[in-house]
């Protein structure tokens, strides 16, 4: 929905050529959240939807010149399906004046709360800086136990684990607690849930999906692995890294 001003009426959004044209195209950084039923969309699909989001919002966006005219979006470190996320980012190039804010205002309007913007301003660094990314793993499991914790935590600070990694040069067999950074385990008691918050390698060089962590524990375990409704977990992208542990921005 549009939102209201203070008398109550719907706002309406100038379109892109009541804007004034920049002197230079300017690249905008959208952070949003990816949650819910929407963290098993594909990223062809994100693709697709951001596409359809930005033009109804009447972003200004910039095109490029030639026989196909298309915006300039990129998109930093893909999600994987059944994966969520409080940090999912994308690069926006506009060519009209129009304030963050507005940008902000205009794409939740065409947002469900699952997939809303957290924030937008102009882009300062790269998506190359990305190195890692934080994590909680939340464990639901009937009877779970604070020994049960326990030897997760251990699984996670002992001997290496290899397991075998697709990459684009073939099948890799790796150590996967060497894309670790950090890791630490912790019981809930009110709800029997175990916590998993984990700094694991991201970005264009080395990653490491969650995932493959916890079928990593499922194996070395036996926990989740029998068939039960009730038994779940929960994967939950929080904040990506740079390499001096700064939050990226």
């Amino acid at each position: 929905m549009l939102p209201e001003n203070e008398n109550g009426v719907k706002k309406t959004y100038p379109d892109r050529l009541e804007r004034p044209l920049l002197p230079n195209f300017e690249t905008m950084r959208i952070r949003y959240r990816k949650t819910g039923n929407l963290q098993y969309i594909s990223h062809l699909d994100l693709q697709r939807t951001w596409m359809r989001v930005l033009t109804r919002a009447k972003i200004p966006m910039w095109y490029t010149q030639g026989f196909n005219p298309h915006p300039k979006l990129n998109y930093g470190c893909p999600l994987p399906v059944g994966t969520q996320s409080e940090c999912e980012y994308l690069d926006v190039r506009i060519d009209r004046a129009i304030m963050p804010q507005e940008i902000k205002e205009q794409l939740n309007a065409e947002l469900p709360d699952e997939m809303c913007v957290l924030d937008v301003y102009p882009a300062q660094t790269t998506f190359n800086d990305i190195v890692a990314a934080c994590y909680t793993i939340s464990i639901h499991i009937s009877g779970a136990t604070e020994a049960q914790a326990a030897a997760i935590d251990a699984l996670l600070h002992g001997e290496p684990i290899m397991m075998t990694k697709k990459t684009k040069a073939g099948d890799k067999e790796i150590n996967i607690l060497s894309y670790v950074q950090e890791a630490g385990t912790t019981f809930r008691v009110q709800d029997g849930t175990i916590l998993l918050h984990l700094v694991l390698a991201a970005g264009n060089t080395s990653n490491l999906n969650a995932e493959m962590l916890m079928t990593a524990i499922k194996e070395k375990t036996g926990l989740l692995r029998e068939v039960n409704t009730t038994d779940c977990y929960e994967i939950m992208r929080e904040e990506m890294l740079c390499a001096d542990g700064s939050a990226f921005h």
